[in-house]
């Protein structure tokens, strides 16, 4: 594990949505729109990152697309909305496929977008053909050994970059042969060096397609030495998401 100030991060998020003293919320406003959340289902609106990405993805009319670890569904409602023809949301988490669905409906797309349960590809057909693949990847990097602690941390932990690894491994044989693949990261929280590293190994060339940064008070994160290491004079840590653009080289 290489970036202790993301697994410092990740492990506050994971902790604030898991409080017993958090309000609980069944819907939530994001890009304009309303959503349905369910219990167990990362919440999109605790940080910017889940919105900016869904906002920067190239949506095309008449494409075939996936929102993969989709949980409540918002990616893959928008590709509906901007003419998508076939969306597909996948997670592993069985309540964030219903999520997905249910948003479907709320959003009038339900006839264009199906969810299913599934670990990265595997519930997809093996002839399945997309145009598009986007993921909001758990891109806080924790010890290879970690066991997951319950579904909210599968939204936010990828224990030693095996997932990324996986899914560039398996991506290919879902794509056409002009096919993009979109992953949302952060260059400070994440390992970004190593989500290249999979890409290249596995043929693909990467880029970024845009990037936000975000000022975000070191206070918010107690006296966590680590936090306290990375902050500047204002008592400020500079963050940033990112979203990244794959090729076939």
């Amino acid at each position: 594990m290489d970036n202790e100030l993301g697994y410092e991060l990740g492990t506050w998020v994971v902790s604030q949505i898991q409080s017993p003293d958090r309000p609980t919320q069944s819907t939530f406003s994001l890009l304009g729109r309303e959503w349905d959340l369910l219990p167990e289902v990362f919440p999109p609106y605790t940080d910017p990152g889940p919105g900016l990405f869904a906002s920067w993805v190239p949506y095309e009319r008449g494409s075939r697309f996936l929102e993969l670890g989709c949980g409540a569904g918002v990616a893959a409602v928008l590709a509906a909305q901007h003419g998508a023809t076939r969306v597909l949301a996948t997670d592993i988490n069985p309540a964030a496929v219903e999520n997905a669905r249910r948003n479907a409906e709320r959003h009038g797309v339900a006839d264009r977008v199906t969810a299913l349960t599934s670990d990265l590809f595997d519930a997809l057909d093996p002839a399945e053909l997309l145009d598009t693949v986007f993921w909001n990847t758990p891109f806080i990097e924790a010890p290879a050994d970690r066991p997951y602690a319950g579904q909210i941390e599968r939204a936010v932990f990828d224990p030693g970059y095996g997932l990324v690894n996986r899914f560039f491994r398996d991506v290919a044989r879902h794509l056409t042969a002009d096919g993009r693949v979109y992953l949302g990261t952060s260059e400070a929280m994440g390992n970004p060096f190593k989500m290249l590293r999979a890409a290249d190994e596995a043929g693909f060339e990467g880029k970024r397609h845009r990037t936000e940064s975000v000022e975000l008070p070191a206070a918010d994160f107690g006296d966590s030495p680590v936090v306290k290491a990375h902050t500047d004079d204002r008592g400020i840590v500079h963050m940033d998401f990112t979203l990244y653009e794959f090729r076939r080289r």
